[in-house]
């Protein structure tokens, strides 16, 4: 099989001259005023369901073709990852931003509207044959509908989320991209210096987490700047909204109840000595009483073997495989057809993403593969995500397509375990113990980590609503006091640690992070049943292919499973704390 390792945008579009971009920009135009035209201003379709399945079928082609991101803010959304100081690129991204958020606002009329019908009406179409492929949609269109502005309000707001939210964003996410910086004698990217600061050799990594701290502190000041801004643009909304806690739009658009991520917020810090422990043992694997901060990753292990990239597809397609051939089959497609683009390069955006946004366009993923054991696991999980979305893609309609950020993280989180399974498979005691402890790692920063950090997302918006401008320093404090209640006493919160949150970009987008718990939690328990019986795979599948077709509550009731009862979060952190006792054992053995 031929790999290809840097993304083919041509079925979007061939290049940023494509004259196909015009005909696009267009085409969306034309087709958006055209709905507008059609249903506007008749009130037939808020009375008939009949009609109302019409008018939802027009949307749902809409939809499909064009949706709220043209194939055009794709395309160019995708280019400025790859090229993130692009003049050119940010110029033709902003430009298509403003467009969509017009097209957004000629259909504001539609959702509003129809969520705004009285309850009898409601009713009414929820329990009409024709429209059942769109219940669920309805449902969360009429709970969602308390929340909505007037037209009027609502075209203000999406105008202006352009300069007050995601400009602010790009401002931070761009500067630490244009970074480069020497390590080692050499210029290294951001995304490098981070891998470096797990390197073997103290000296190096240490080195690393100097360079990494400095950059942090030079844009200290302009994320301060970004950081208020999006926060005073959040207590705004919440208070035109008459939203009560600050995550309830999230939770609400997530269509999950407070109570539910409540549950496995306190079920998970309870807990918060499952992740003391585990750093514990390894700084005595390390043979240090404490590790620093930017250590707290590191792999246990004289050395760490490496994985090259055709080495981690190998091994990912063959757990695929195993699982269900069309998983397998839907990866080698990502390597044949130039969407995944693996290496890191100057200008390239950090991390890993797996990007789908209309139905009809194509799944990407960005990796940035520097051969170490945590980018075979992030293959993993991205390809987990990118599989999650082909299986939506193949049975969702328009409306459907897509999971809610409770349920995101499940697929890519199973995928990602059972490959850190296949790892460990004829192992030695030593081997199987370093793995253990990867596992670990990872379960640790998804579970314990990003629970710390909502904590710091919310202490921060409330903060924030209290007491106005928020310093630097007092940001800083709010997320060490968090990330300290995690940590335990084996990990050193050393100086600079304070300021990394500047780095962390979820919190720019509101409350995101407690679906990395909640989705390896869940998939804790899915992996247990599949374990008891492969067969199990089968309504794993259908639950990856219904997307947003019903609440994450019903479709895990549908697979024998109630997230709804604290009991089922603290079965899946056994299964953790199950491990953690087995790399003891295994330790003591050593």
């Amino acid at each position: 099989m031929k790999i290809k390792t840097d993304w083919n945008l041509s079925p979007i579009f061939s290049g940023l001259d494509d004259p196909r971009l015009a005909e696009a920009e267009k085409r969306a135009i034309t087709e958006v005023e055209l709905f507008e035209r059609h249903w506007r201003d008749r009130d037939d379709w808020l009375k008939n369901p009949v009609i109302l399945k019409e008018a939802l079928d027009h949307f749902t082609r809409l939809s499909e073709q064009f949706g709220c991101d043209t194939s055009r803010n794709y395309f160019f959304w995708l280019q400025s990852e790859l090229d993130q100081n692009n003049p050119v690129i940010k110029v033709k991204l902003a430009k298509t931003q403003d467009q969509v958020q017009n097209l957004v606002n000629k259909l504001q009329f539609f959702p509003l509207r129809l969520g705004g019908v009285d309850a009898n009406k409601q009713r009414e179409f929820l329990t009409a044959p024709d429209l059942a492929i769109y219940r669920h949609w309805l449902e969360q269109l009429f709970a969602e509908h308390k929340y909505s502005l007037s037209e009027a309000e609502e075209k203000i707001v999406t105008l202006h989320s352009g300069p007050a939210f995601n400009n602010w964003i790009r401002l931070t996410e761009n500067s630490l991209a244009k970074e480069e910086r020497s390590v080692g004698g050499e210029a290294k990217s951001v995304a490098e210096i981070i891998s470096l600061m797990n390197h073997p050799g103290k000296k190096l990594r240490d080195e690393a987490a100097t360079v990494f701290n400095q950059i942090l502190s030079d844009k200290l000041e302009l994320a301060e700047a970004e950081l208020n801004s999006i926060l005073e643009y959040k207590k705004n909304q919440d208070q035109l909204r008459k939203v009560g806690r600050p995550d309830e739009l999230r939770l609400s658009g997530d269509d999950i109840e407070p109570a539910i991520v409540d549950a496995m917020l306190k079920s998970v810090e309870d807990a918060y000595s499952i992740a003391h422990e585990y750093y514990a043992l390894k700084a005595k694997l390390l043979g240090v009483k404490k590790l620093a901060y930017h250590e707290r990753n590191l792999s246990v292990g004289e050395t760490e073997k490496t994985y090259d990239f055709d080495q981690a597809c190998q091994l990912t397609d063959k757990v695929f495989r195993n699982l269900d051939s069309e998983f397998a089959s839907i990866f080698e497609g990502f390597l044949q057809n130039g969407q995944i683009d693996a290496f890191p390069k100057k200008g390239k955006g950090s991390g890993a993403f797996c990007a789908h946004e209309l139905k009809i366009l194509p799944t990407y993923i960005l990796l940035n593969h520097t051969n170490q054991l945590r980018d075979v696991l992030t293959l993993a999980h991205e390809v987990g995500h990118g599989i999650n979305n082909e299986l939506m893609r193949k049975n969702c309609h328009a409306l459907d397509f897509g999971s809610p950020t409770s349920t995101a993280e499940v697929a890519s989180t199973l995928m990602e375990d059972f490959v850190l399974e296949e790892l460990r498979q004829n192992a030695s005691s030593a081997e199987q113990l370093n793995l253990l402890m990867a596992k670990l790692n990872d379960d640790v920063s998804s579970i314990f980590r990003q629970v710390a950090a909502y904590r710091f997302e919310q202490k921060l918006h409330q903060e924030f609503r209290q007491a106005g401008f928020l310093p630097a320093p007092r940001i800083g404090e709010l997320f060490r006091a968090e990330m300290a209640a995690y940590l335990g006493d084996s990990i050193e919160l050393s100086p600079g640690m304070e300021n990394w949150w500047v780095y962390w970009s979820h919190f720019r987008r509101f409350f995101y992070v407690y679906s990395y718990a909640s989705g390896l939690l869940i998939s804790k328990n899915l992996q247990r049943k599949i374990r008891a019986d492969k067969k199990f795979i089968g309504p794993v599948k259908t639950f990856l292919a219904a997307g947003s077709s019903a609440s994450p509550k019903q479709l895990f009731l549908n697979l024998g499973l109630d997230i709804s009862h604290p009991e089922f979060w603290t079965e899946a952190l056994a299964q953790v704390r199950a491990d953690l006792d087995l790399a003891k054992d295994l330790a003591a053995k050593l």
